[in-house]
């Protein structure tokens, strides 16, 4: 059966066909061209739905009474008291407003404390008026959730500034307190661009969306972007306390009290704030969101160690690679100009033991095959090899080899650390498709601990070959 039968068949409109569905009060299926597929039980079903809330009992029964956790009697009582109770103050009502229209009661000289004084009369016997709910805006009690929810919000404004940073200037916050500061006001303002606009267009942000909370204006329509700004700035500085250190907590802790309390909080004057249900299943995709962010802020530290380029190398993305290295890892080494040459720092007098020329091999169309360097040393220097130029060029066309990426680099730089010979001996590595190899001649010196020390009354001599190509194993 379609909708436009199932119409017919029980007086009800398709829109409220549809809420009771995205409700999951019925679950009709679907056929092959997509349409609705109503069955007898989904007409039962609805027949059912559509007495009892005839009757006056809450989806929130409804859904209970379908999943067996509360009984049709109990409802029916329930709502039979309930009932009773409505119409008792209806009644007390009626009667009070035939006294005031036959007493000649007019609003300009109306004596309402009098009147009030007989609904406390009533209300000894049981019968209470109060204003109706709908005279204040509606707003949520939920301090957790709403916290959580602006947490998430945050922490995802977070990731995304830092994935600016990392994927555009290869740079992160480190640790300290000024660097704290500066990263979480830099995320604000990423917040007060985006969470006006979620506001304006969506109606809710990523973490209220989980929680299912709405924001809207008195009206019950969508805000405006000015005014989802000037919320934001009132909860900045209310509920966040301009995100200052220790200030932040006592903020954080004063609107959680206010909140418990059942209070308006600044940011929230004028604004209707509600949730479409309490499942405990919300709790669940939000730890899950909170994962997922993390993981992905785990992977932009790994995309921030491993080197820029990933594709087959020139020359200059050669280079390029290799100064990331010295700059991210910390290296005791000069960096390389686009050709591959070393850059010698303005004002420098002696190089001491100066580093190693690197030799390009290169295809036809500039593809980078092969670095090497041969190196012979003057005898007048203590000597601890070229360990580092060699490791940084290895690790500057490993991050370029198929099958290598931020899932497997750490483990590859730990394989690097661990099996590249010292520089002072014979070694050959194969590693994914590379293969590094150091020859090393020398006389009159003694190794000691990885270092060579020239012996007093003996000629120094010292020869390198130090290369890394494409592997054929």
């Amino acid at each position: 059966m379609n909708i436009s039968q199932l119409e017919m068949v029980l007086g009800l409109p398709r829109a409220s066909i549809r809420f009771y569905e995205k409700e999951g009060l019925l679950s009709p299926e679907r056929l092959a061209n997509g349409y609705r597929d109503y069955s007898e039980t989904d007409v039962e079903t609805l027949r059912r739905i559509k007495l009892l809330r005839a009757l006056g009992l809450t989806l929130e029964d409804i859904k209970a009474l379908q999943a067996g956790k509360l009984r049709l009697g109990d409802a029916l009582r329930t709502q039979e008291e309930r009932l009773r109770r409505e119409a008792a103050e209806r009644e007390a009502a009626r009667t009070l407003c035939r006294a005031m229209e036959l007493e000649g009661a007019e609003y300009a000289t109306l004596d309402a404390g009098r009147y009030l004084n007989e609904l406390d009369k009533l209300g000894e016997t049981g019968v209470t008026l109060t204003p109706p709910a709908a005279d204040s805006l509606p707003v949520v009690r939920h301090p957790w959730r709403r916290y959580l929810a602006r947490l998430l919000d945050h922490s995802l404004c977070i990731l995304l500034l830092n994935a600016i940073l990392v994927l555009t200037l290869r740079f992160t916050f480190g640790e300290g307190l000024l660097n704290t500061l500066v990263q979480s006001y830099l995320a604000w303002g990423i917040q007060f661009l985006l969470e006006p606009l979620f506001l304006s267009t969506w109606g809710t942000t990523p973490g209220k969306w989980i929680f299912g909370l709405k924001v809207r204006n008195a009206d019950g329509g969508k805000l405006t972007f000015r005014e989802a700004a000037a919320r934001l700035s009132a909860l900045f500085r209310y509920g966040e306390g301009w995100s200052l250190p220790g200030y932040q907590l006592y903020r954080n802790y004063k609107s959680y009290r206010a909140c418990s309390d059942g209070e308006v909080l600044p940011w929230d004057e004028g604004i209707s704030y509600t949730i479409r249900d309490e499942s405990g299943l919300r709790g669940l995709a939000w730890a899950g969101a909170a994962a997922l962010d993390i993981g992905l802020s785990v992977l932009l530290v790994f995309q921030l160690t491993m080197p820029p380029v990933r594709h087959p190398l020139t020359v200059a993305e050669f280079a390029r690679n290799y100064n990331d290295l010295v700059r991210q890892y910390d290296l005791d080494s000069m960096t390389l100009d686009e050709t591959g040459t070393w850059v010698v720092p303005q004002g420098t007098l002696s190089l001491g033991n100066p580093p190693p020329i690197f030799h390009y091999e290169t295809t036809g169309d500039g593809v980078l095959t092969g670095v090497s360097f041969t190196y012979e040393r003057a005898p007048d220097y203590f000597w601890d090899g070229a360990e580092t130029e060699q490791t940084a060029a290895f690790l500057a066309m490993l991050a370029a080899q198929p099958g290598v990426s931020l899932f497997n680099w750490v483990p590859l730089v730990g394989r690097v650390s661990n099996e590249l010979g010292n520089g002072n001996e014979n070694f050959r590595l194969t590693l994914a498709g590379l293969t590094v190899e150091n020859e090393v001649v020398y006389s009159g010196y003694r190794p000691v601990g990885g270092f060579l020390l020239p012996e007093e009354g003996t000629e120094q001599s010292y020869a390198q070959r130090f290369s890394i190509s494409a592997s054929d194993e």
